[in-house]
């Protein structure tokens, strides 16, 4: 099968290198319209991003990752770039994901590292700079994703009533804690480890809202399940060397309300990319998100609705 976008990413290539001595392997793919492919050359090593214009916003992208670069953050040099036919040529950062050097096991000194690099984003000053927020308007669409995608047709309109109530609580508990820089997606799969560095990816769609979402898409990674216990101890890690100001009971609070919206969301997501994009894999952590939801249904009484229903 004919790839032209692939085949047009080859020519503009081998007008950068002004030859067509590299070599070009698939690097990765992720769940929006992005591919990667490594490009080797001469003893070194590049990142080439396909994002299509029509679906992707390489501009911000580039903006993104030079504000968290400013800020001391490693994220990927952007090499060269040509916004109109949507290809980046970036640093590579390696092929070890946080995910990858877990290598399954919990490695508490490696989360800490992570939630210490997710400090330094957060002093970011967001003032400065023209993020989108994330607004009654956007969390409540996130929501609207269970309901369109993930819930049966057939649904009773009085469970959507109730549910309605439920996320405008969740949104109210995002709209109300500190407004910080959001990575939006920081989790095991979007951080690399770089001489023993965390590294950031995939940031394109940061936004300006809650101090504890970064947080709850770490601790409560759809890919990889930390133990209650241990989730306890990283947040208790993260409430003193962030100095958060609020009781930590207020602020665990927060954590797990944020976490209750994420999930909800993804669980839409996870099922969107399963029917309309073919990307079956993701149904296999729809079982781990639905198992954090039905905690805080547990957990706090106010939401038992949720656990009925999922």
């Amino acid at each position: 099968m004919n790839d032209q976008r692939l085949d047009q990413l080859e020519d503009w290539l081998e007008i950068f290198f002004d030859d067509a001595n590299f070599t070009l392997s698939k690097a990765s793919d992720d769940a929006s319209f992005r591919r990667y492919f490594r490009i080797e050359r001469s003893n070194l090593s590049f990142i080439a991003m396909d994002a299509p214009p029509a679906k992707e916003n390489s501009k911000l992208f580039i903006e993104v990752a030079n504000l968290l670069r400013d800020n001391h953050v490693h994220a990927p040099k952007i090499i060269d770039a040509d916004l109109a036919q949507g290809f980046l040529l970036i640093e590579d950062l390696g092929s070890t994901t946080f995910l990858q050097a877990l290598n399954g096991k919990t490695n508490l000194d490696l989360y800490k590292l992570a939630i210490d690099e997710l400090i330094k984003i957060q002093k970011i000053d967001v003032k400065t700079h023209s993020l989108n927020h994330y607004d009654q308007a956007l969390l409540n669409t996130e929501l609207s994703l269970l309901v369109d995608w993930y819930l049966p047709k057939n649904t009773q309109l009085q469970t959507i009533t109730d549910l309605n109530h439920l996320f405008d609580k969740l949104i109210q508990n995002s709209l109300n804690s500190p407004q910080v820089f959001v990575h939006r997606d920081y989790h095991c799969r979007n951080l690399m480890l770089t001489h023993d560095k965390i590294t950031i990816i995939d940031f394109q769609d940061a936004v300006i809202g809650s101090n504890t979402y970064d947080l709850v898409s770490l601790l409560k990674d759809a890919y990889f399940e930390l133990s209650v216990a241990e989730i306890q101890a990283l947040l208790v890690y993260f409430y003193e060397q962030a100095n958060i100001q609020s009781s930590f009971a207020e602020f665990e609070q927060q954590f797990d309300l944020m976490g209750l919206q994420r999930h909800l969301k993804i669980l839409g997501i996870f099922k969107r990319l399963s029917i309309r994009d073919g990307k079956h894999q993701y149904l296999d952590n729809i079982p781990l998100v639905k198992k954090y939801v039905s905690q805080m249904a547990d957990k706090y009484p106010e939401f038992s609705l949720l656990k009925a229903l999922l």
